[in-house]
């Protein structure tokens, strides 16, 4: 009868080295990943965490928050205060596996059925846990073997006599669910874990299979844990060996480097003792790039912090390194130069000469300081801008020139607006939207957003407006709104069958990578983790003219179907961005016809607005 051996690894997603859900659902890829088997990835659940929190307790949120009397009790964002609390982790990971790469690595027969096994195993684990709201789970066949990621939020409601009448705890959750503690050494997550492990087990043996014995007993531990735990295994290592070394290989320099692996190793224990025994401390900045500026360098040293509303928060140790990034940090006008720009761009657009821009400057808290240059202060600045240093474009000529280029291209628009009126053209819907945009920008209810970042804002450079124009220059040409949406189909019909080509494409490239492999490991005896020699004999038979004289042709072959991958690749790439821009296009020329769409982008620049001026997560678009 087969065996599997059995993995259940459960871990605090919120600790440093906890779940990372981009790696999980291959946002990045690290090295251990083959990025070609990803398509064979099953993901079963892909939720934004803040989206899940809303979903599970904007209602009891909401009821809390009307009951409060004191402003200082009120919480804005539920999972922001979890995470920033520190009192419960706002979610956990469980690591899933049957097997190990050594005795069921992925694309092999027994890698296959502990796929399947997992498969059987997910499926019913939400069932099984009616308190751990899972928001994101993967199964991964692009590692060494076959394992899910389940990140899951633990959530109880019995007992809540203070606070929300939903709370976050695994404890409570784990309870809640039926798994009553017995004593310490079997608490409700000892239980729940031996249950899950129970139903692996069941799994198994519906397979005919029996769980492998490894003869020891892990007690479990969590991610910080297991990492201090490696930390210390090159030294265990290293004095193992010792004792079998024989006495020609005890050279001066092999003892060097074993000094420096312990001194190495030791150095990386001493540090996570500080972190696990280091309180922490909250740092507060009024400015924003210096705070940016600290986060970066914490990043790049993989010191851990949680970001806050005005700071973050990080553990003790580390706050004389912090100090060191402190000084360091140089202060730039450049944000104040950015900003007096965009507000130029903006403001430009109403008005008639550059006397009105300096007066509106002005009305909006702006020192001007007349001279043979015009300067500029904001009014938290230290010292006058000349305008002239922002560019070329900012100098009192340039932008004289730039206010009649407006005044120019909105009598242009007007001219045409009653040309086609006139004769009834069918672009006259159109350039009325245009022009209606023109008006509401300049009474100041829509923001500037550039088409080209590096240039002034201006009417041939603003990305709202473009596609109003674009818009126009098909209708010009003979496209009506059917004739657009026909085009989108057949763009999106062709999509979907590159997509289907793909993934041929991308089979057939496994295929060959393979076939090369097995032909390696048959004519050269080469090693490989995923393929054996039995394995290798059956490719033989499949392909008898593949021998040992014209087997290196496959080498050809792979690379071949890489670039016809490739070249697939980009295809799809220029297809989703043609049935992209086709869908764009529809969609604003249906709400022109409407004469909606004006106001829409109203709408949203008005949430966007208020939003700055209300707390944290009251508005998500």
């Amino acid at each position: 009868m087969d065996s599997f051996s059995i993995s259940f690894t459960l871990g605090k997603g919120s600790s440093p080295h906890g779940g990372n859900i981009r790696h999980n659902n291959r946002e990045y890829y690290s090295d251990n990943v083959k990025k070609t088997n990803s398509i064979y990835n099953i993901e079963y659940k892909r939720q934004d965490i803040e989206e899940a929190y809303h979903e599970l307790f904007d209602d009891s949120l909401k009821e809390y928050n009307e009951k409060q009397i004191r402003k200082d009790r009120i919480i804005d964002d539920y999972y922001e205060h979890l995470r920033n609390s520190k009192r419960e982790s706002p979610f956990y990971e469980a690591i899933v596996q049957f097997g190990n790469a050594d005795d069921a690595p992925c694309g092999s027969k027994r890698g296959n059925m502990a796929k399947q096994m997992l498969d059987e195993y997910m499926n019913d684990f939400q069932k099984r846990n009616p308190n751990l709201y899972v928001f994101n789970a993967v199964l991964h066949m692009d590692e060494a073997s076959p394992h899910i990621h389940i990140d899951f939020i633990p959530f109880y409601t019995k007992g809540r006599t203070n606070g929300l009448t939903r709370g976050v705890s695994m404890k409570a959750a784990l309870i809640e669910q039926g798994f009553s503690p017995k004593g310490t050494k079997n608490n409700q997550l000892v239980l729940w874990e031996a249950a899950e492990r129970c139903e692996m087990e069941r799994i198994l043996h519906e397979h005919k299979c029996v769980r492998a014995e490894k003869q020891d007993y892990h007690r479990h531990m969590t991610v910080e844990e297991y990492k201090y735990k490696m930390a210390e295994a090159p030294i265990h290592d290293a004095l193992r060996k010792q004792h079998f070394v024989s006495p020609e290989k005890i050279t001066e320099e092999n003892i060097r480097k074993l000094k420096m692996l312990a001194s190495s190793s030791k150095e990386r224990i001493n540090v996570l003792e500080r972190e696990k025994s280091s309180p922490h401390k909250s740092f507060f900045y009024s400015d924003t790039d210096k705070q940016a500026f600290i986060m970066s360098k914490m990043d790049a040293m993989d010191i851990p912090y949680v970001e806050t509303e005005n700071g973050f928060d990080a553990q003790e140790c580390y706050v004389e390194q912090i100090r060191e990034w402190e000084k360091m940090f140089k202060a730039s006008s450049k944000n104040y130069r950015e900003k007096l720009a965009d507000d130029i761009d903006r403001l430009l657009m109403q008005c008639s000469d550059v006397n009105e821009l300096y007066k509106k400057l002005e009305a909006e808290c702006y020192k001007i300081k007349y001279g043979k240059y015009i300067s500029v202060k904001p009014s938290n600045a230290e010292r006058f801008i000349r305008l002239k240093t922002l560019g070329e474009e900012y100098n009192e000529r340039a932008l004289q020139n730039r206010i009649q280029n407006s005044i120019k291209f909105e009598n242009e628009l007007n001219n045409k607006i009653n040309q086609a009126m006139s004769e009834k053209l069918p672009t006259y819907k159109t350039l009325s939207t245009i022009r209606l945009y023109t008006v509401t920008f300049k009474k100041g209810l829509l923001p500037c957003h550039k088409k080209f970042k590096q240039q002034p804002f201006s009417w041939t450079n603003d990305a709202e407006l473009d596609k109003l124009l674009l818009l126009n220059k098909k209708i010009n040409q003979g496209v009506s709104i059917q004739s657009m949406k026909e085009d989108f189909e057949k763009s999106e019909k062709k999509l979907q069958e590159k997509n289907a080509a793909l993934d041929e494409a991308m089979k057939k490239v496994k295929r060959i990578s393979e076939g090369r492999e097995a032909f390696e490991v048959l004519f050269e005896n080469k090693e490989s983790s995923t393929i054996s020699k039995e394995q290798a004999a059956l490719y033989q038979k499949r392909y008898p003219n593949i021998n040992a004289n014209n087997y290196h042709l496959t080498k050809e072959m792979a690379e071949q179907a890489e670039r016809e991958l490739e070249e697939i690749k980009r295809e799809v790439k220029e297809l989703e961005k043609e049935v992209c821009d086709l869908g764009g296009a529809v969609s604003i020329a249906e709400q022109v016809k409407a004469g909606t769409y004006v106001q829409e982008l109203v709408s949203k620049e008005n949430i966007h607005r208020n939003a700055d001026k209300l707390p944290n997560g009251v508005f998500k678009l």
